[in-house]
């Protein structure tokens, strides 16, 4: 099947993505950072910071359950392969998580304080992971958010507890920072990697005789 079809796919993959858990998730990250804005508390770049973490994490949880799809077992068949549909969902859910992190930015005023590539490149690894770990979980179950929500718990709580030379969690004008966002980014890399794989269709034995 040829990819010109692919932008017919983007409305059907819109219908089918479970969008429950993300909105609500995208909605918590959006608390966390929208009350201190309303109340006009005024934080450190540090306390900022945090706060963009603690909504990217949010949105990576939601993120986490996007790639499932009720009908999986009934459309093992269909024409469409897997590298499409999955594509097509993602057509739908990226430019809805940018959108979603360009608001959670705006409200914060992160801009005038903080580096936007670096807590950008966070965010986006978060959100790399859980699609890549839900993308895994799907080539041999019904539900990738069972798997792709706790890897990214997991990813979370052991990157609080690196080693400082190789932390990835770290303070706004630290002098590791640079060096921090490049694994960032390399983690990011990797979980884009292993989404293309995981994507593939996966190869069936027949039966044995």
């Amino acid at each position: 099947m040829s990819v010109r079809v692919l932008p017919l796919l983007v409305l059907p993959a819109a219908r089918a993505t479970p969008w429950t858990a993300f909105l609500a998730a995208a909605g918590v990250g959006l608390t966390i950072v929208a009350v201190p804005a309303a109340l006009r508390v005024e934080l450190t770049a540090e306390d900022l910071v945090g706060l963009l973490r603690a909504a990217a994490v949010c949105g990576a949880l939601g993120l986490a359950f996007v790639l499932d799809d009720p009908a999986a077992r009934t459309i093992a068949t269909v024409p469409t392969p897997r590298p499409l549909r999955y594509a097509a969902r993602a057509g739908v859910i990226l430019p809805a998580a940018a959108a979603w992190w360009a608001l959670v930015l705006t409200i914060t005023g992160a801009g005038d304080v903080l580096p936007l590539g670096g807590v950008t490149v966070e965010a986006a690894a978060l959100g790399g992971v859980a699609l890549a770990a839900g993308a895994v979980r799907l080539r041999s179950g019904d539900s990738g958010g069972i798997v792709a929500a706790p890897a990214v718990l997991v990813l979370v709580v052991a990157a609080s507890r690196i080693p400082p030379k190789l932390a990835l969690f770290v303070p706004p004008g630290d002098e590791r920072w640079a060096a921090a966002h490049d694994r960032w980014a390399v983690l990011l890399a990797a979980a884009v990697v292993v989404s293309v794989w995981a994507a593939a269709e996966p190869v069936r034995q027949g039966p044995q005789w």
